[in-house]
């Protein structure tokens, strides 16, 4: 087997796992409060050098690399822009932290700032429900029968004057840790939650991390890098053929 075969099945591998990651940017570039995702990259050591290949290596590959290979997929955290909804119960975080929503008996984090009061009164996620977490831990509940609801920059709410509670907004000492759990929530699996000072904007949401025209140029990337490594399998395939012809012919 020509040792190029398997670095270019590598890289056809990683780009096309490149491509579903921008995919699903471009898939959540309306979506409040989503942070796109980067797709990594690192060098695959040659089998003797990964300790899975035992014996004598060929001198023409010891001065070569094993190829590309998938390294991990990172999120950007990096904010959005703000947009003016003109609704109470819409807010967004000005510098780092998150609100916290209760999904599936536990806390997760989430930037997405849309809420609505239920016929109880308790505020809850516009998407799926979810309880919105006040800095105690508990729910968060405003007058049913109505009234004006303000908030102030430090996620402190009140309706016609009478206070409700104060939002949770919280954040975690390492970043790279927290794993997607849907809905632009965050999960921060055994990290230690907490509070942090940022200032809660209300009636303004924060727009999606993505960049549709650099995603697209991205993908552009991608696709070529892929239809490159397809064709280096092609090359290599019909220059089987061709050594393969030959000795059969001697």
């Amino acid at each position: 087997m020509i040792y190029g075969y398997y670095q270019s099945a590598a890289g056809m591998l990683t780009n096309e796992y490149r491509q579903s990651v921008i995919a699903n940017n471009l898939a959540n570039a309306e979506t409040v409060g989503f942070k796109r995702d980067m797709a990594t990259f690192a060098e695959r050591l040659r089998a003797d050098r990964a300790g899975i290949r035992n014996g004598a290596t060929d001198e023409a590959l010891r001065g070569l690399t094993g190829g590309a290979w998938l390294g991990e997929t990172r999120t950007d955290f990096s904010p959005g822009s703000f947009i003016r909804t003109d609704q109470p119960l819409d807010f967004a975080i000005d510098g780092d932290g998150f609100f916290q929503v209760e999904q599936g008996g536990k806390a997760v984090l989430t930037r997405d700032g849309r809420f609505v009061a239920d016929e109880r009164g308790q505020i809850r996620s516009a998407t799926d429900g979810a309880p919105l977490m006040s800095r105690g831990g508990g729910p968060i509940f405003t007058n049913p029968r109505g009234g004006e609801i303000s908030v102030d920059e430090d996620g402190r709410l009140s309706q016609d004057g009478a206070p409700l509670g104060q939002l949770a907004v919280v954040d975690v000492a390492d970043r790279t840790k927290l794993r997607k759990a849907g809905a632009s929530r965050f999960d921060a699996g055994e990290q230690q939650i907490v509070p942090v000072g940022s200032f809660v904007k209300s009636r303004v949401l924060e727009s999606s991390g993505v960049e549709p025209v650099r995603e697209l140029v991205t993908m552009i990337e991608a696709a070529r890098a892929y239809q490159m490594n397809a064709q280096m399998v092609s090359l290599q395939d019909q220059s089987v053929g061709r050594l393969i012809s030959a000795a059969g012919a001697v």
